[in-house]
């Protein structure tokens, strides 16, 4: 077996050697599985046909139209929309519609802050999640469109006109600006290859990834091309942005990867080089700048303009293995994500895994629940709600589902599977006391079984907490008058990030007005003091300070009071958390009563009675003892003399009769 690979190797490294020292024939570009560890990601604002116009009768009214154009091999596709007002605009805002429909099922996800928006569609193949406070929903049936442009016929028909109108492809984000003039012609015409930058961007992930697969399992050098592809249009100046980062799911990630960037481009294109690896070999044209480099710009070379020639350019460099060719069309930033480990540096699944096919039911289930994601997190409970609406594009249907415990099964309500179980159930993992974890095991009418894991974070709480002693070991409700009192407060949050501000406490005694103690991070009175916060534990946020609770009446009139704070997380989209503390108010007595007789006071009392007992029963047993013999020693005859006992008989006779006699005498 081993005399078979060697000649195997030995062939193939003659043959290698024999044809040319580039080889460009063994390099046949195969589009890019899914877990073999590259993702392009840009940024652009062109559109395949797209246009603006100022057609609309109504002056507060702007109507845009957007055609989501879909792969048939997209499956469920999710797309995030981003709205945001013009800045700088003073005038009146506008009512704004938005008129969406695809050629695909899809979820569309709205973002705004506080716009007048009204969304018209077609809930036939688009879900829509309105994540926004001022938002408004119509489900026209509209018809079924064969493209974009009978969608933009029928909504001048319905308007007498539109703003803009764009056809996209396969974005996950896109960032559309309303409130301002963005056309002046009379009628909105299609052209293709249109620039929307006055009003649009989007962030898409390629689907056009191709890559040579390598006989190695293990090689430590690779190359990535990207051409990026301007028309005409984009032939003066411009600046494009690329960053390559590399990381890994499991592990820390190889930092000293060895890569050739090969990036093609017409000659007037500057590129700005943000992160890249240690070893990082660059073949540009025009110019470049790196931005961890003072050198200003540097001049780059003139590549070929054929994949062919780029491909034998990069195997010039002694790398024959293309981790990843990439044509872009246009862009503003590209992104390349690269995923490759210390342990096993550059391992590339040549060989995908039967179930990781795009069209195989579980890849089809997975994508769709981690789009939808069905599950939320409340305060004790995890709940699971996936509506039947959902599941209609799959070819499998779902018949039953259940978590991780297969105890804990969902509730078929006809419209939805509904699931609603504890954190301490169902096999349910809490990580760094805000990560939930658990894993929808979904059965098809096939009776195949799907795992999908999840996780979803507690909601963010804020909460107050009183102690007496600086230790901040023992929770208390009570707050003494003139003594110091601790405080902590506790952000509960997934956002490590972000900067944690106290904005302000006070404390609202009952039937008094409330007495500050903080204010824009700064304590109101020498008697309140902030305090160093401690290491923030894993899904905790932590400010203390500490008072003295003074009060002009000494604070008798208040039984209890209401300890209040309010902090701010600074974040892209600041949040404000507040939450408040009911304590009991104690006031010491100023008179109190003379101090009792203590414990070894009432011992000693105890023990000085107990002895002088002793000492006055041996004091009269003594007595008895000395006393009593005395009788004892005069003895008794038994049998006297007969002169004395006459004697004696005569004088008791004598003495007994004389009451007698003093009775007759009488």
């Amino acid at each position: 077996m081993e005399k078979v690979r060697c000649l195997a190797l030995l062939l193939a490294f003659s043959s290698a050697t024999s044809a040319s020292p580039v080889n460009v024939q063994g390099c046949a570009l195969q589009p890019l599985e899914q877990g073999q560890g590259v993702r392009v990601l840009y940024s652009t604002s062109r559109v395949p046909s797209g246009c603006v116009s100022r057609a609309v009768p109504e002056t507060d009214l702007e109507v845009h139209v957007l055609y989501l154009q879909y792969g048939i091999e997209n499956g469920v596709s999710q797309l995030h929309l981003n709205v945001s007002s013009a800045e700088g605009n003073s005038t009146q805002p506008r009512k704004v519609v938005f008129v969406v429909s695809a050629n695909a099922f899809s979820l569309l996800t709205v973002h705004s802050e506080d716009l007048p928006l009204t969304f018209i569609y077609n809930s036939g193949n688009i879900l829509l999640n309105m994540n926004m406070n001022n938002g408004d929903t119509n489900k026209t049936e509209l018809p079924s469109f064969a493209g974009g442009e009978e969608l933009l016929t029928w909504a001048k028909l319905k308007y007498g006109g539109v703003s803009s109108f764009a056809n996209v492809g396969s974005p996950q984000r896109i960032h559309f600006q309303v409130g301002k003039e963005i056309g002046a012609s009379e009628d909105c015409i299609p052209e293709t290859d249109f620039n929307a930058g006055q009003y649009l961007e989007m962030d898409v992930v390629s689907s056009e990834v191709k890559s040579c697969p390598h006989p190695s399992r293990k090689p430590r050098k690779e190359a990535h091309i990207v051409w990026l592809q301007q028309g005409h249009q984009d032939s003066g100046p411009q600046a494009v942005e690329l960053n390559m980062n590399v990381t890994c799911d499991k592990g820390d990630p190889f930092k000293e990867l060895s890569v050739v960037l090969v990036l093609k481009s017409q000659p007037s294109l500057l590129w700005n080089i943000g992160s890249t690896t240690h070893s990082t070999q660059f073949l540009v044209s025009g110019k470049y700048s790196l931005k961890h480099m003072s050198s200003g710009k540097i001049d780059g070379e003139a590549l070929p303009d054929s994949k062919e020639g780029l491909i034998r350019k990069v195997n010039d460099r002694g790398i024959n293995f293309i981790a990843s060719y990439t044509e872009i069309p246009s862009a503003n930033r590209i992104t390349l994500e690269v995923v490759r480990c210390a342990e096993q540096p550059t391992e590339v699944a040549t060989t995908p895994q039967a179930s990781s096919h795009p069209h195989s039911p579980a890849r089809e289930i997975e994508g769709l629940l981690n789009i939808v994601m069905p599950w939320r997190c409340l305060e004790n409970t995890i709940e699971v709600a996936l509506a039947k609406q959902y599941l209609r594009v799959l070819k499998d249907p779902i018949t039953a589902m259940t978590l991780r415990d297969p105890h804990c099964v969902a509730q078929d309500n006809r419209t939805h599977f509904v699931l609603r179980s504890l954190l301490k159930d169902c096999s349910t993992r809490v990580e760094r006391g805000i990560h939930v974890k658990n894993e929808l095991i979904v059965t098809l009418s096939s009776l195949q079984q799907v795992t999908v894991p999840f996780q979803c974070d507690l909601p963010e709480k804020l909460s107050l907490q009183l102690y007496s002693t600086p230790e901040f070991r023992l929770p208390s409700t009570t707050l003494e008058f003139n003594e110091v009192a601790y405080v902590q407060v506790s952000l509960r949050t997934a956002d490590e990030e972000s900067s944690l501000q106290l904005q302000e406490c006070s404390l609202k005694p009952t039937g008094k007005t409330s007495v500050p103690l903080i204010r824009n991070s700064t304590s109101t009175s020498p008697s309140v003091e902030i305090l160093d916060a401690p290491y923030n534990s894993p899904g905790t946020r932590i400010h203390r300070f500490r008072f003295i609770y003074e009060a002009n009446d000494g604070g008798r009139s208040s039984s209890s009071a209401t300890l209040v704070c309010r902090v701010s997380l600074n974040r892209h989209n600041p949040s404000s958390f507040e939450s408040s503390l009911e304590v009991e108010v104690k006031v010491k007595d100023p008179n109190p009563p003379p101090p009792g007789l203590g414990i070894g006071t009432v011992v000693g009392i105890t023990f000085g009675a107990f002895l002088i007992g002793v000492l006055l029963t041996a004091a009269l047993w003594y007595i008895y003892s000395h006393t009593r013999p005395l009788a004892k020693m005069q003895p008794v005859s038994a049998n006297p003399p007969a002169s004395e006992s006459s004697s004696t008989n005569h004088s008791i006779g004598s003495t007994q009769s004389t009451p007698c006699s003093t009775s007759s005498m009488a």
